[in-house]
């Protein structure tokens, strides 16, 4: 008999033809990652040939677990001090408070200039405009503002706020009735990390507003640009078009599909927030945007505050947490428009608390709480499709030498918060999304199921899948769901079988696979040997080995027509194995971590470098390189004549 959950279809070579995949990948190594096109058709070739190996089982990791509480604590609340800014912005007005104006003998005069955005990495003021009382925002939602007070004290700021841009709304269609969608996102937290360090949001998010968590939520890559480019795009960074600072002649990302501009064809309001604009997702590597991508694009304030922020203390700006901007901010982009007939999509994603630390986003837990509470009593939820989530778990810290560390940077935080209206619109919808929440889900899944809400309500039927790797939620995913099915290779799937190799670290085939891991290091950084000093093994951290399922690698063919036996004589020869491997280098210290296959036939390792993590920082090692090809920057330790 079948093993509950195998289809009826013959399964061919399973093993031998998993290394189909992974040496395809391989075989292009030495290639530029920029020359992929053929590299592309042929990864997705070799992904539809990697036969199903029956229902993935995310691995049940307790959020509790000793080997992650030692590294858990609290740390010290974020202090802004007592220094009250002198000016509250509020949705599109920017007001003078009256107690500061008692306070400091009866009169203030202000002085605002608008600061205009000039490309994605610059910016200039407007004509300054004084007012003793208040200032509305029309041509820009930041404001520079300088102030004096009859007692001859002084005080500036940068506001924040929505503008009343009338031509924002003339110019989208009207689109009454739609569903607003509100994505908000935190960099590097796992599903488990969550409940750890924010317990009351999650809680809130999970009783009071009955968020759906998806527990077999999978990332697809290495990084925040892995992550957020295939949820906002539906593609990879390959196979888009070329978009890095350092390639000749490359695009800026305006090229990229992003979902709000299909959103904003159906006469929906856009906006995108990032906290971050020196590491931002698209402009760090990626050479940003030409055009303001969005309606309302948050990283200008976020350029004009930084020479100031020397006057702040840490994670503030002024008298007000930095967190705590972006959440007004999202807030009173859903204000604004909530009584127009234009719905609105916005996606706001904070990294600065939780990208370095598992630890500090424990601090805002009761900001966090008491924003969820805010949106959902101003029945700003009401209408209102709401994604929270994470790109990926932490990826640096000391847990990702951890087993569970490592399985919970690949099961990031992902939930979906449906308004009643929609529950009680689209029940059937909403009941299949629901039986999918144990299953395998991607960021290619979560971009379909974002169409698939849009096309819904446009046009009351299903979008029609256009790649078979993405499937909308609210379709049935299938429970024998493979990570290959859903594009995961296997350095990045929580589902594959690891056998530890622990015992075994200083046997051959261990030490000829560290040496492929190196060797391709070295070679990738050969180019700029003057500066980056090549890399020696130190020591072997850990080593497994993937096992195949017996009954797997025994399956020959059906037994009978109608497939309910199967003939397990088969003894499929293995003609691949692959390896993961943690090693730390001389002289940097480095923790890498790789996934590595050998190849029985030609007797070699093979290693290529986008299967190769580093897990801890690399701060000032990679000074040298930063600026001239910031790709090497994990793999580059500056030689000392630097």
């Amino acid at each position: 008999m079948f093993p509950k959950g195998v289809k009826r279809r013959n399964v061919i070579l399973v093993f031998a033809i998993i290394a189909v995949y992974f040496l395809v990948n391989f075989i292009h190594q030495g290639r530029d990652v920029g020359d992929s096109k053929e590299k592309i058709i042929l990864i997705e070739e070799s992904i539809r040939s990697f036969t199903n190996q029956g229902r993935c089982k995310i691995p049940n990791i307790p959020y509790d677990s000793p080997d992650m509480m030692k590294f858990i604590k609290d740390e010290e609340p974020i202090n802004c001090g007592n220094d009250e800014d002198w000016v509250h912005c509020n949705v599109s007005f920017c007001i003078i408070k009256k107690r500061i104006v008692d306070k400091k003998g009866g009169f203030i005069s202000c002085e605002f200039q608008d600061i205009m955005r000039n490309g994605d990495n610059s910016f200039q003021y407007g004509n300054a405009v004084r007012s003793t009382n208040k200032y509305m925002l029309q041509n820009s939602d930041f404001v520079r503002i300088k102030c004096k007070a009859a007692d001859g004290s002084k005080w500036s700021g940068t506001g924040i706020g929505i503008r009343k841009d009338v031509e924002i709304i003339k110019r989208h269609k009207v689109a009454d009735g739609l569903m607003n969608v509100l994505i908000f996102g935190f960099d590097s937290i796992s599903r488990n990390s969550f409940i750890r360090k924010l317990p009351k949001a999650y809680h809130y998010l999970t009783n009071e507003l009955n968020a759906d968590v998806l527990k077999g939520f999978n990332i697809v890559g290495d990084g925040t640009p892995q992550a957020l480019i295939p949820l906002l795009t539906g593609y990879t960074e390959l196979e888009l078009p070329e978009a890095r600072k350092r390639k000749f002649s490359s695009n800026y990302v305006d090229v990229y599909p992003f979902i709000w501009k299909k959103y904003q064809s159906a006469g929906y309001v856009t906006a995108f927030n990032e906290d971050q604009p020196k590491i931002g997702t698209f402009s760090y590597r990626l050479k940003g945007f030409n055009q303001t991508p969005t309606d309302h694009y948050q990283r200008l304030y976020y350029l004009a505050i930084e020479s100031d922020l020397y006057k702040s203390k840490k994670y503030c700006v002024g008298s007000r947490p930095k967190h705590q901007v972006m959440f007004d901010y999202t807030y009173d982009f859903l204000q604004r428009y909530n009584n127009t007939k234009n719905p609105t999509f916005a996606f706001s994603f904070h990294a600065e608390l939780s990208h370095d630390s598992i630890n500090l986003v424990g601090v805002i837990d009761d900001d966090l709480t008491n924003w969820l509470k805010k949106l959902h009593s101003s029945f700003l939820l009401n209408n209102t499709l709401m994604i929270f989530m994470s790109d990926h778990g932490n990826r640096f810290m000391e847990t990702r030498n951890t087993l569970h560390g490592k399985l919970e940077e690949r099961l990031p935080f992902f939930s979906f918060i449906f308004p009643e209206t929609f529950k009680s619109k689209y029940y059937a919808q909403y009941k299949i999304f629901q039986s999918n929440l144990q299953n395998l889900v991607t960021p290619f899944d979560a971009h379909e199921t974002l169409e698939d809400f849009l096309h819904l309500q446009l046009y009351n039927r299903h979008k029609a899948q256009e790649h078979a790797r993405a499937l909308s939620l609210f379709k049935k995913i299938p429970k024998d769901r493979t990570c290959a099915d859903a594009y995961i290779e296997a350095h990045w799937c929580s589902c594959l079988s690891w056998s530890s190799l622990n015992d075994t670290k200083s046997s051959e085939e261990i030490l000829r696979a560290t040496n492929a891991v190196l060797d391709t290091i070295n070679k990738f950084t050969q180019d700029y040997r003057k500066i980056c000093m090549k890399l020696t093994l130190k020591e072997v951290v850990w080593s497994a080995k993937l096992i195949p399922q017996k009954s797997l690698l025994n399956f020959k063919s059906n037994l009978d027509t109608d497939g309910f036996l199967a003939d397990l004589t088969a003894n499929t020869k293995v003609t691949n194995e692959m390896y993961q491997v943690k090693i730390i280098t001389n002289p940097s210290e480095a923790i890498y971590e790789s996934t590595v296959l050998y190849d029985f036939t030609n007797n070699v390792f093979r290693v290529k470098i986008s299967d190769i993590s580093r897990t801890n920082k690399y701060g000032d090692q990679a000074r040298c390189i930063m600026d001239e090809n910031p790709e090497l920057r994990k793999f580059c330790y500056c030689s000392e004549n630097y």
